[in-house]
């Protein structure tokens, strides 16, 4: 048997007491923190009413009141100056406004004028054409001339967009239209009537000739044409010899009288000469059956209006003079 104690039991014990010491050392420390009333702070401090501390706390406040009025007044400025400065932009911008609109205008008002300025050349030329058609039409009867120059007026005329042209470029194109409606021109066709008479003339055998060429008659016969001579009544004498050529002559200047009768459209000169070229194409020339077809011709042409009734014509002309005196001040 052992006789020496167990080292163990003994540890234990001095653990046990240390463990009972902290204990009892804390719990101390604990009561001792709850007894202990707590430090005062700042804020529980009492104020300091001294005349120094009242002072100082009002010469502070001063200066913090006197900072705020300064940075006051710094922002009033900026205020003011930003106000001053936006104004003076919306006047910049309210006279740009002002003056984009007066460019905008003058830009309108030159375009309106070179418009008009065109159109006014337009007008012009379409009334130098639609005269100068009337001219034609009315004092030579040229058909061709007369549409050529209102094809030139209408063509002037389809320039003008403005409204109150439409009713002269309607009028243009009708009495266009008239023109073109028109078949034949009677003075045209009596001009050829002439130059075939003329070129016929030299075919023609002449009224002596004629009458030498008939069969001989008995003595008698010819004893009593020698002493009468027995023509149709209205029958011109026959042109003797000798005054023949300047019977010709006198044919050929009637002619040339019916031509200028015919340029001039003198419808009443024209069937007058007409008439004085058939007296003498009888007494010059043989009857043959040539020569009375185209005398025929020649007379029916003559009797024709040499110019064709178109009410149409120059209608154009006379409203376009109506509108420019109506848009004249």
């Amino acid at each position: 048997m052992n006789a020496n104690p167990s080292p163990a039991p003994a540890r234990r014990g001095t653990l046990i007491l240390a463990i009972a010491g902290l204990a009892a050392i804390a719990g101390l420390a604990y009561w001792q923190f709850v007894r202990t009333p707590a430090a005062p702070t700042l804020a529980d401090a009492a104020p300091d009413l001294s005349p120094q501390a009242l002072d100082r706390r009002l010469l502070s406040t001063e200066q913090e009141l006197a900072k705020l009025t300064r940075e006051r007044a710094a922002w009033q400025q900026r205020l003011n100056e930003s106000a001053n400065r936006t104004n003076l932009l919306r006047d910049e911008v309210l006279g740009i406004g002002e003056r984009a609109a007066l460019i905008e205008d003058s830009v309108r008002e030159l375009g309106r004028t070179g418009r008009s300025a065109q159109d006014g050349l337009r007008i012009h030329e379409a009334e130098l054409m639609l005269i100068i058609a009337r001219e034609r039409w009315t004092l030579s009867g040229d058909l061709s001339g007369a549409i050529q120059a209102t094809e030139l007026a209408a063509t002037a005329l389809g320039g003008l967009t403005d409204p109150q042209w439409l009713d002269l470029r309607q009028t243009v194109t009708r009495e266009l239209a008239a023109y073109r409606a028109v078949e034949a021109d009677p003075g045209a066709i009596a001009r050829g009537e002439l130059d075939a008479l003329e070129a016929l003339l030299p075919q023609l055998p002449a009224a002596d000739a004629a009458a030498s060429s008939k069969p001989s008659a008995s003595g008698l016969q010819r004893l009593l044409e020698a002493l009468v001579q027995i023509q149709p009544t209205g029958q011109q004498t026959l042109i003797a010899p000798g005054e023949r050529q300047a019977a010709k002559t006198a044919l050929a200047l009637e002619i040339a009288n019916a031509r200028i009768a015919l340029q001039l459209r003198q419808g009443a000169e024209f069937k007058a000469s007409v008439g004085r070229i058939g007296q003498w194409l009888q007494r010059l020339y043989a009857d043959t059956p040539q020569l009375r077809e185209r005398r025929q011709r020649l007379q029916m042409a003559a009797d024709a209006p040499l110019t064709p009734a178109l009410p149409l014509a120059g209608s154009t002309l006379s409203e376009l003079q109506r509108l420019k005196q109506g848009a004249a001040p």
